[in-house]
Formats: structure tokens, sequence, C-alpha cells
């Protein structure tokens, strides 16, 4: 991880997001405090200010996450420097004053990856000190600054931490959802995004992108569940989505559509290439049976439709609907075998 990116977010947009809206409280909150203080109301300085605030939030809110994504840990740091300068302004180093520097550790705490967590805190502690330091006496002053430091360590270590087990946990939820328990293959979802994005890039490419989605399906897939069994059935499902694991190369993907239905997304390869190598995935299914724990050696093949990308395929339904005809054109011809659409 580069020193950048370990400073980063790690949910940019929900970062940007947060940090638009602290914004936009602490200025509201600086312009009413003033308003209720002040015996004439509120300044047209001070309005100036919340009016630039706001502007500075929505602009924040608009930029692509992406490019945020990196800066992120300025905005509790920046946050920090503002802070410091409107206590020093005051002269508060009361409360209301100090309050304002948990803000920062809070949003990085809840946004930050470790190393930007201990960065905010140590710019946060050094913001403390420097306001009480200059405001109050040393004695004093030492106290304070070690009882907000220690509020500040003790709120980013609690937060920080829930937020770890939480990104960790979502984790384990993705991960459920990428793959299929049965076959340890791509869920249809994952198969969906990237063949969406295989079709954006035929689009981008003009016509000359490279690629192809396989629509796998298993051969009388019901009378092997009907003569061994359920678990055989699932066992077959599983020796025939290991081979097309195995067939796979680089950024190919395998999923599980559903029931006896498999996908292979292949990229970067010609509509020939394509052909060929589903060819061999019936060859391999062919002469690879599976092995039952009992010994039982029950022979499997399988139909293959194919469907290369080419100028047509617009959408990731087009690329599904003509693997899809290509797929039963197999099996109409007797199974076993592969068939590519036609341009």
């Amino acid at each position: 991880m580069t020193p950048l990116r370990s400073l980063s977010a790690r949910n940019p947009r929900a970062a940007q997001l947060w940090a638009a809206t602290a914004l936009l409280a602490a200025g509201l909150t600086s312009l009413v405090v003033q308003a209720l203080a002040s015996p004439d109301g509120t300044s047209a300085g001070a309005m100036g200010t919340f009016v630039v605030v706001v502007l500075a939030a929505a602009v924040l809110v608009r930029l692509p996450a992406e490019r945020v994504a990196p800066w992120v840990v300025l905005a509790p740091l920046l946050g920090v420097a503002a802070i410091v300068t409107l206590d020093l302004g005051s002269g508060d180093a009361g409360i209301t004053g100090i309050v304002f520097f948990i803000l920062p550790v809070v949003f990085a705490a809840a946004h930050l990856r470790a190393v930007g967590v201990v960065v905010v805190c140590a710019a946060t502690s050094a913001g403390v000190a420097v306001v009480v330091f200059t405001l109050l006496p040393r004695g004093l002053a030492t106290v304070d600054a070690t009882y907000v430091t220690v509020v500040l360590l003790l709120v980013s270590a609690v937060l920080g931490r829930s937020a770890a087990q939480n990104e960790r946990a979502l984790h384990r939820l993705r991960l459920l959802a990428d793959l299929d328990p049965l076959t340890g293959l791509a869920t249809r979802r994952v198969l969906d995004t990237a063949t969406a994005g295989l079709a954006r890039a035929q689009r981008g490419s003009g016509g000359t992108g490279r690629g192809a989605l396989l629509l796998v399906d298993l051969d009388r897939f019901k009378a092997v569940n009907d003569t061994h069994g359920h678990l055989g059935g699932d066992a077959a499902l599983t020796h025939v989505a290991a081979l097309l694991r195995s067939a796979c190369r680089g950024d190919d993907l395998a999923a599980r559509m559903g029931g006896d239905e498999l996908a292979v997304l292949l990229v970067g390869c010609t509509p020939e290439d394509a052909t060929r190598r589903a060819h061999d995935v019936v060859d391999l299914v062919r002469t690879t049976p599976l092995v039952l724990s009992d010994g039982t050696r029950v022979p499997l093949s399988v139909s293959v439709g194919v469907a290369p990308v080419h100028v047509l395929s617009r959408t990731s339904e087009d690329l599904y609907a003509r693997a899809d005809g290509a797929l039963y054109a197999a099996k109409r011809a007797g199974r076993d075998r592969a068939v590519t659409a036609s341009a």
C-alpha cells in the first residue's frame, strides 16, 4: 500500500459527504453562536464566511470520489487548522473552543485507515496544545492538554475499532455475495458486472474490443440427480466447475448462473480463439469423468454457447441473448458440443 493510499478513506464517497456535512454544521454553528452572542446580530463578514462555507461544501460533494480519495485526510487537518485559528482569534481556550477538536478525530476514526487516524490524532493533539499553552497559564494548560488528548485518543480507538470491525464484516458479506457456496465460482451478480464492463469496453473501442461469453450447460443433469442422488448432482456441478476454472486464463471469469448452468467470460480473445477454447472445454469435460466417493465413474458432457463481442454487442444483455441462442442450438444439435453465435 502506497503512503498516500494508507492515508486515504476506506469509503471515499461516504467520507466526502461526511466532510461536507461537518463543514456546513461548523459554519452554521458559528453563525448562530455569533448571532446569539452579539447584540448587533450577525455581521456581514460572518455571513460572507458562511456563504463561502456553503459553496465549498457544494463543490466538495460534486467532485468525483476517485479524485478526492487520496486527499480526504486533508479535510480533518484543515479542520484542526481552522479550529486553532478561530480559538486563538477569539481567545477561547474553554469548553466552547476546545469541543470542536473532537470533530476531526471522529471523522478520521470513522473514515480513514489506521495511518490516517494516527496522523489526524497527532495533529489534533498538537492543535489543542497550541491553543491552551498560548491562552492559559502553563500549569492549567498542561492539565487541559493532557485530559483532552486522552479523551481524543480514547474516542479514536473506540470508533476506529468499531469501523474496522464493520469493514471486516462487510468484506465477509461481499465474499459471500460474490462466491457461489457450492462450486466456489463467482456468482451471477459478479458475472453481470464483468460482462457489462466488457460490453462498455467494446463500445469504447469502436467495435474492436475482444472477448466472448461462454454459457455452459451440464447435459442430462436431471438423469445424474436421479441416478446418483442430489449429492451426486452437487458433485457433478463441483467437478465441472473445477474443470472450467482450470481452463481460465488471466482475467477470465468462471461463474455459476444458477442450477446446472455455468458461464465463462473470456477476456482479450478473438472469436476464433473463443470457439477453439469452447471446444476444448467440451473435450475436457468429456474426457474427465467424475469419480464419486465410492469409486463410481460418472461420464459427463456439456453443451456450450459462444457469443464473441462485436460491434453489435451494445449491452451485456445482447451478449447473454446471443450466447443463450447458441447454447440451445448446441442442445438441439445433439448436446456435447459447442456452437458459436453468428455475427
